[in-house]
């Protein structure tokens, strides 16, 4: 990359706030379900509030000071850039994608540059003065991003003592890490109270720098600046792995769950433990839709008894203890079948296992037949 502050509104970024570029990639979609999220588009299943695709942070690399970078990335892997300032904050997304092949080198000019431009041939960048930077891992291995793995546990270390069911800073943000119909409590209260600015599956046009993701989310401006209460900001200190984290999350669009893959295809979004028929009667019970996705996190699974849905029944009702047990039998089927945004989370539909086993023939045959080209050979399908 010739240099990172060419390129549509880049020229607005002071000269030596981009400090890295960070590689993501967005894996393949394998698997499918006829349920289905609404967001700005039809997911099958649910992955996000209103983002199609799981990501995986390859790593990042060191951006010169005149805006240059080079740096390998690995071949035949989707993969888009973003540009982080110094806090690992990102400053501009590539909303896009490219493929390298291997032994190819590949180059562009800026960030959302111009078609029609090219790289001065008068100047040499200073990335180009020295061999390709290795990408620097992201606290550990390569991973699909999960939200119950990557962000709620800095959630559950600095924020939940306070936000969480029954406490008053609850009321205004419950930060539980409760698992619901769909997401988790806390997913769901940061995109439905408007923490997080990210745009979804649209719109088509060009962004802005810094137009959207943590610096123009107010959860990325309540993690620079406090919560202008300076007792509680003197409680609240993040760790630099925490705060990490949770710009990162916000920065990669806000992902949620780390696979494609279903254990509850034929239930509601493809996701609930509940099926048709018990969410169907909980809702009558509640005297409450919970079809309506907005309402997806007033289930809890984690804690049957502070489920929202709830709220409106008297301990000592009929329909209080029937919707108290089916709210339970759902825990007990996580349990038994942890879904993707869970440990222990594995293939269990028969429609998905026989997929993933194709997949892996149908891969395993393709490097046999790189490695035949490569050795100037032939091998046939069999």
């Amino acid at each position: 990359m010739a240099n990172v502050y060419v390129g549509n509104g880049m020229d607005t970024i002071e000269l030596g706030t981009v400090k890295y570029l960070r590689v993501v990639e967005s894996p393949e979609k394998r698997f499918w379900t006829q349920q289905n999220w609404q967001g700005s588009g039809t997911q099958a299943p649910g992955m996000a509030y209103n983002d199609f695709n799981n990501k995986q942070i390859l790593g990042t690399v060191p951006v010169e000071e005149d805006g240059s970078a080079y740096f390998a990335v690995p071949a035949d892997r989707f993969v888009y850039f973003q540009l982080l300032d110094k806090n690992g904050m990102m400053v501009q997304s590539m909303r896009s994608g490219t493929i390298t092949r291997p032994g190819e080198t590949n180059g562009c000019v800026g960030c959302h540059e111009s078609r029609r431009s090219s790289v001065p041939t008068n100047h040499v960048a200073a990335a180009m003065r020295r061999g390709p930077s290795s990408l620097q891992p992201w606290y550990g291995a390569e991973r699909n991003f999960g939200y119950v793995v990557e962000v709620q546990p800095a959630l559950d270390k600095h924020c939940v003592s306070c936000h969480d069911y029954g406490k008053e800073a609850g009321k205004a943000l419950n930060l539980a890490g409760d698992l619901g119909v769909m997401f988790n409590t806390s997913y769901m209260e940061l995109r439905t109270r408007g923490f997080v600015s990210v745009p979804g599956a649209g719109p088509t046009n060009v962004l802005p720098p810094m137009s959207w993701g943590s610096h123009a989310s107010r959860l990325g401006k309540v993690l620079l600046e406090g919560h202008g209460d300076p007792e509680i900001d003197r409680q609240v200190k993040l760790d630099e792995e925490s705060f990490a984290s949770i710009v990162t999350w916000i920065d990669i669009n806000a992902p949620y769950y780390p696979e494609y893959a279903s254990a509850y295809r034929n239930n509601r979004y493809g996701r609930s433990p509940l099926d048709p028929g018990q969410l169907k009667r909980l809702g009558e019970l509640t005297g409450m839709n919970l079809g309506d996705q907005n309402l997806s996190s007033h289930v809890s699974f984690t804690r049957p008894e502070v489920s929202r849905c709830l709220e409106k029944l008297d301990g000592g009702d009929p329909k209080y203890r029937e919707a108290l047990d089916i709210i339970r039998a759902g825990m007990q089927m996580l349990a038994e079948r942890p879904r993707a945004d869970m440990p222990g989370f594995k293939l269990v539909d028969r429609i998905e296992i026989d997929q993933e086993a194709k997949y892996r023939a149908r891969l395993q045959a393709e490097i046999e037949m790189r490695q035949a080209i490569i050795a100037g050979e032939k091998k046939f399908e069999q």
